[in-house]
């Protein structure tokens, strides 16, 4: 099958989010056999035009404001996207988050030349403009707030027309489904992200990261990565790391992030997966505290890959990957008493982590790997046959 995969940016550009997902998905549908393309939003020369066997092609990259206009309204969008789709004839298009680049209205001229288009949401933003809470409703008043004039009053009306001619929309949770659902949305399923577990593992022993990342080996380190920011929950592991611990930070972090605790944090930023990978090695635990509908943190999957327990959050869809007390733990991390007794739990029964750890890991195996993500994905796919041109 000839398979064109859409996302708005893609790695090295970015490290994380729903770029990533659709590089490891075209990956591994190009491992099973499938003709694999890639379109993004890219400067001149920013990819290569293939890779690992994968076409890249790009149209230019324009700036966000006014992006919430030009997702809707740009012609010259559509019509950039769609000589791409022209020129490669894809049985099948699989788009993944939209919100900033390639814009929603190629898809019902690309499914009137006869291709069914997927599309996965990896968060709120076609519905809104920002974070939102998870459990409470969302009203317009948030998105006006945040946007001011930038704010498109038709733009949830064109992006549900347009995403209306897709023959499945995929949610990364089922948290994100019922958002998705209570706005309107319709043939909706749920597919949770799958990671490559030949990659995601412990690669070297806790000592030994630590000796080459310098890190005393005696002390507990907990390990809190991706986007920093108040809504994934740096203040409240401000507030609650216990005086007794270390916090490895991978990400970008604003000045002032963690003023109680500065002393104990140690700063990594833009980090390789392989760079990635040796933090999970250092730490103990990893820590994913968001105060908002977080969709399906890929940190849990990844921690856990590594042979490491996840102290998550209740909101969103952690919930649906960390099994609590079993692979890591379930938490408030608004209450501040249940986060901090937590992680001086973890602090206190090191050897307990372990075994968690290991549970956490035999998890994956049996829930989280790309090979299981990729054979729900085929049987979406293969339902679309009849819509695929001979």
């Amino acid at each position: 099958m000839r398979i064109l995969q859409l996302t708005d940016d893609l790695p090295p550009a970015v490290l994380g989010g729903s770029g990533r997902i659709a590089w490891e998905t075209s990956l591994g549908l190009s491992r099973l056999g499938h003709e694999v393309h890639i379109l993004t939003a890219g400067a001149s020369g920013s990819f290569p035009d293939t890779k690992d066997g994968i076409r890249i092609h790009t149209i230019p990259v324009i700036p966000r404001r006014w992006a919430h206009y030009r997702s809707v309204f740009s012609v010259r969008r559509e019509r950039e996207v769609m000589e791409v789709i022209e020129n490669i004839q894809p049985d099948l298009i699989h788009a993944h988050g939209l919100a900033w680049q390639l814009g929603y209205r190629w898809i019902k001229p690309a499914t009137e030349h006869g291709i069914p288009v997927i599309y996965t949401a990896h968060g709120v933003m076609t519905v809104a403009y920002g974070k939102v809470l998870d459990g409470v409703p969302h009203e317009i008043s948030q998105d006006l707030r945040r946007m001011r004039w930038e704010y498109n009053p038709f733009r949830n009306v064109l992006i549900r027309k347009a995403l209306n001619h897709c023959k499945k929309i995929i949610c990364v949770s089922d948290a994100l489904k019922n958002f998705l659902a209570e706005t309107g949305l319709r043939n909706l399923t749920t597919i949770r992200n799958g990671i490559d577990l030949n990659f995601w593992k412990e690669q070297v022993s806790r000592e030994d990261a630590r000796k080459q990342l310098d890190i005393p080996k005696a002390k507990t380190v907990f390990l809190f990565a991706g986007r920093i920011g108040h809504d994934k929950g740096s203040t409240a592991l401000d507030s609650a790391l216990p005086e007794n611990a270390l916090l490895i930070v991978a990400g970008d972090t604003r000045a002032g992030a963690f003023g109680r605790i500065k002393n104990r944090v140690l700063c990594y930023e833009n980090q390789s997966a392989e760079q990635m990978r040796l933090l999970y090695a250092a730490c103990d635990v990893a820590v994913v505290p968001s105060i908002y509908l977080d969709p399906f943190p890929t940190v849990c999957l990844e921690a856990m890959a590594c042979s490491r327990p996840v102290i998550a959050t209740c909101f969103g869809g952690s919930k649906e990957a960390v099994l609590d007390s079993i692979t890591g733990w379930i938490v408030d991390p608004n209450n501040q008493i249940q986060l901090r007794e937590k992680l001086q739990w973890c602090i206190d029964h090191r050897e307990e982590c372990e075994v968690v750890g290991k549970n956490a890991r035999k998890h994956m195996e049996e829930s989280f790997s790309i090979e299981r993500y990729l054979q729900k994905v085929m049987k979406i796919y293969e339902s679309s046959r009849s819509y695929i041109p001979t």
